[in-house]
């Protein structure tokens, strides 16, 4: 077949595409703007200051420098990022940089609008804005992240909360950054301390942001590292941290309702406008058998930066500099040396459209132009209702949807137990029933094993449930090995097991998990178990921990128990780990027979 040119199309960036949709690929790169991003598809939005570093002043010749580090690791080529010189990179889908500055050193503004991947989400593009404003001695600085499509571009607001810009770690290295007076660095609350910070805090008028409270387990420690969890809420919402289990009790009294209080390892995130007459479902509530997943914690960071959003955007860039900059044109008027006649001012304004009054209208006409504002107001208005309307529409949709996956999901895996059950007990049937006076071990030819040997065997559903629900599950090499050397006979309760598995890994990546991850799969009936014993000795963890195809070893004590004895027939174990750094997906590591524990033999 001869080669057709025209089927050959090279994008702005240097991209070659060949085919017969390549010039719409291309417009459709084309099509995308490097623009600040809209309101509507913020995703995460905090504001800073610099203090002056000591010697050099300004902290802005070194956020520059950084600037140019980071835009360079994705572009070599990049350009070094200063004061007085803008540029700009193609943009494509994954790609794209603008930096456009205004003004002079003490009155200056500086905007990066920086197109790149998620940090997790793979296949889904963000966008970075930072806008530097330099006034005198005091820098300021507003960082948000965005994607297209704003929330639902990122499949939820766990997605949203692990948006939250890498660029903000690498700025604060070089720059001492405060939001709102708060420098990052958790504070530590005594017993003696806690009811004053009730008081000039929690219940203050003046305070505008969330604050948030972790409480110590009972006996001592925490379940994230302090200043870990200070880090990710830098800019949304200060941490306070109680320093003994004590101080919990201290806080309830001051709060009047333990239900508004936080204890045992939980974090609490109490909004503005806080009083004790709250209902406990105001103020966000995060328990410590959640507070150690990610996702949970990633959940909790989009909702407190979907709150900044409504509080602090939009963001002035370069452009509104510009604009406020710009000196309104004067109008010179030229006035006659000669006085003009009145009757010739007449004539002229007789013949003027323009001229003529308001008067000259029909009055039907004039009492309609007068009523077409009234008219308007009321048809936005009727628009704004419609709109929410659609939109409860478009929730509660999604919400029948889950309920449906979820009745699905947990009436197959009730049949396949039910399946089971009846197995077992014809295979207890068959072997009580003499035949000839000799009682018959039927145990090994059953009539769903002598199908099982033919049919689908349990390795082909582990490798299935990988091809299927890649999204969702990451199946090792391990898990089928083990699969294939494991003589469980009921594949088809595997296979449901799986599905199952997928399911809850989806609505925990969405963030649509209440009660974490043991309620959602008690829920479905599946036996669900977050680790082993903290006395197991090094030697037997070491069974819990697989190696992934990029040579990544991954800890996988959660798992999912199906059947209750050592039988390795009737029993089977689905080690996985839900808290694999960077990784949304459930990491299977071993589908097969139970662990030697110290309590097997």
């Amino acid at each position: 077949m001869a080669y057709n040119s025209l089927r050959e199309q090279v994008t702005a960036t240097g991209i070659r595409i060949v085919g017969a949709a390549a010039a719409e690929l291309v417009a459709q790169a084309a099509s995308i703007q490097l623009e600040p991003p809209a309101t509507r598809d913020l995703l995460w939005l905090a504001r800073f200051r610099a203090r002056p570093r000591l010697g050099t002043g300004s902290a802005v010749p070194a956020i520059l420098a950084t600037l140019s580090d980071l835009l360079r690791a994705s572009w070599d080529a990049c350009p070094a990022v200063t004061r007085d010189t803008p540029f700009v990179r193609p943009v494509s889908r994954f790609q794209g940089i603008s930096w456009d500055v205004v003004g002079e050193a003490g009155a200056w503004r500086g905007e990066l609008v920086w197109r790149h991947p998620h940090p997790v989400l793979a296949g889904t593009p963000c966008t970075t804005h930072l806008v530097i404003d330099e006034q005198q001695q005091v820098t300021s600085l507003a960082l948000a992240t965005a994607a297209d499509g704003g929330l639902s571009g990122v499949r939820g607001i766990v997605g949203a909360g692990q948006s939250r810009p890498r660029l903000l770690d690498a700025l604060r290295q070089v720059a001492m950054l405060t939001s709102d007076g708060w420098d990052g660095s958790p504070q530590m609350l005594g017993e003696l301390d806690v009811a004053l910070f009730v008081r000039d805090v929690m219940l203050s008028d003046t305070r505008a942001w969330p604050v948030a409270v972790l409480a110590p387990l009972e006996q001592g420690g925490f379940i994230v590292p302090p200043e870990e969890l200070a880090t990710d809420l830098f800019g949304l919402a200060p941490l306070s941290v109680m320093e003994r289990h004590s101080c919990t009790f201290r806080l309830t009294d001051a709060i009047g309702d333990r239900r508004l209080s936080a204890y045992w390892g939980a974090l609490r995130v109490y909004k503005p406008e806080f009083s004790c007459a709250d209902r406990s479902d105001d103020h966000w509530l995060v328990m410590r058998e959640r507070l150690d997943d990610p996702f949970e914690r990633a959940a909790l960071i989009g909702q407190l930066g979907q709150f900044a959003v409504n509080r602090l955007a939009p963001i002035e860039g370069v452009q509104a500099r510009r604009r406020a900059m710009e000196k309104p044109v004067a109008t010179v008027v030229s006035i006659p040396s000669t006085p003009v006649p009145a009757a010739a001012v007449a004539t002229v304004a007789a013949a003027s459209p323009v001229a003529a009054p308001a008067a000259a209208f029909p009055v039907e006409i004039a009492g309609a132009l007068a009523e077409l504002p009234g008219a308007m107001h009321q048809l936005a208005a009727q628009l704004r209702d419609l709109s929410g309307t659609i939109s409860h529409l478009v929730a509660v949709n999604a919400q029948l949807a889950d309920e449906v996956a979820r009745l699905r999901t947990a009436t197959a895996i009730r049949a396949t137990t039910s399946n089971a059950m009846e197995r077992r007990l014809g295979g207890i049937e068959s072997l009580l029933r003499p035949s000839g006076g000799v009682v018959e071990d039927a145990s090994s030819s059953t009539p769903h094993e002598e199908e099982g040997e033919s049919g689908p065997t349990l390795v082909d559903a582990v490798r299935q449930a990988s091809s299927e629900y890649g999204d969702a599950l990451l199946v090792l090499e391990s898990a089928e090995s083990t699969a294939a050397a494991s003589p469980f006979a009921d594949v088809d309760r595997v296979g449901v097991v799986l599905q199952a598995m997928a399911y809850v890994a989806r609505r925990r990546q969405e963030g649509g998990l209440d009660g974490g991850l043991r309620a959602a799969f008690q829920e479905l009936g599946i036996d669900y178990r977050s680790g082993i014993a903290k006395s197991t000795s090094e030697k037997l963890k070491r069974q819990y921990r697989f190696v992934g195809p990029d040579q990544r070893e991954y800890d996988c004590p959660e798992h999912i128990a199906i059947g209750a004895t050592y039988d390795p027939k009737h029993c089977l174990r689905i080690y996985f780990t839900s808290r694999a750094p960077s990784e949304p997906r459930f990491v299977i590591g071993h589908v097969g027979r139970h662990f030697t524990v110290m309590t097997s033999t």
